[in-house]
């Protein structure tokens, strides 16, 4: 739907990639196009726009051999903890539909807020597919966090209280000091829709740069991946499509109305610190 007068319209990322797909149909057929490398490109886009479009979201993630991997639409972490560690690693699975030894499954988890008391009552409730665990506070195991301040939101307890383990992070991953177990994680995330699927901004002055800059995404990629002729020249007049692209979207992006949208926009992110980020404080 139109944000104040800027007819801006949130739409689902695959929108986006269906455009740039029709486009590379050779590509897409060798499987040069991969969504997972291009979240993060959308998301350069919003962050390059000002486009403030992002939700706090909750999650838990196991960890396998030392590693968790981050959810696709991450931006930056607010707060993590330790539902368990170990240095045992599991080495059966009971049940292949929910387990935790699969390091693509990423959980759906929820911190309760609503609880009344001291910081002790908290609890964190992990949903997985065919049972439901809840964590309380005291047997968390309070972490650390090294590595760039990029990843990291400005008040991330994390970056300032010493916990037992120190985890760094990564582009696209943790890596922790313990083989296994179960982060909980509560990030900065791109905004999705009512049916989970991660959104853009759809306007004719500001799509054309996303359009662009997936392309020279893809085309860089396939430079190293791809035996395919002319992908140098290709991804050149990509550079210079997403610069023409960029100065259309940032012209626009100066404009009155478009600047109260953003200005909105940061208002909600002041709001998230009642709502969020004073229970770690």
């Amino acid at each position: 739907m139109p944000i104040n007068d800027t007819n801006i319209e949130h739409r689902p990322m695959s929108e986006l990639l269906n455009i740039v797909r029709n486009d590379f149909k050779q590509y897409d057929v060798e499987g040069l196009i991969d969504e997972g490398t291009l979240v993060k490109t959308v998301m350069y886009c919003n962050e390059k726009l000002g486009l403030t479009i992002r939700e706090v979201r909750e999650v838990a993630i196991p960890v396998i051999e030392f590693r968790a991997n981050l959810p696709l639409d991450f931006e930056k972490l607010y707060y993590v903890c330790g539902l368990q560690a170990t240095n045992t690693m599991v080495s059966t699975q009971i049940n292949p539909f929910d387990n935790n030894v699969d390091q693509d499954i990423i959980y759906e988890a929820k911190l309760d807020r609503d609880t009344l008391g001291c910081v002790d009552n908290y609890q964190v409730t992990v949903n997985r597919l065919t049972n439901t665990t809840i964590h309380q506070y005291g047997t968390w195991t309070q972490l650390d966090v090294t590595g760039p301040e990029k990843f990291c939101h400005i008040d991330c307890p994390n970056k300032k209280k010493k916990g037992k383990y120190t985890i760094s992070i990564h582009e696209d991953h943790l890596e922790t000091p313990f083989r296994a177990g179960t982060l909980y994680l509560m990030y900065i995330g791109m905004m999705k829709d009512i049916e989970g699927n991660i959104t853009f901004p759809f306007h004719p002055m500001i799509t054309p740069f996303y359009e662009w800059s997936l392309k020279e995404k893809i085309l860089s990629d396939a430079i190293f991946n791809s035996d395919a002729a002319n992908i140098a020249e290709k991804y050149k007049l990509a550079q210079q499509e997403r610069l023409k692209a960029w100065i259309e979207a940032y012209n626009f992006s100066t404009e009155k109305g478009y600047g109260e949208y953003a200005k909105a926009q940061r208002k909600k992110e002041l709001g998230w610190y009642h709502t969020w980020f004073r229970y770690f404080q």
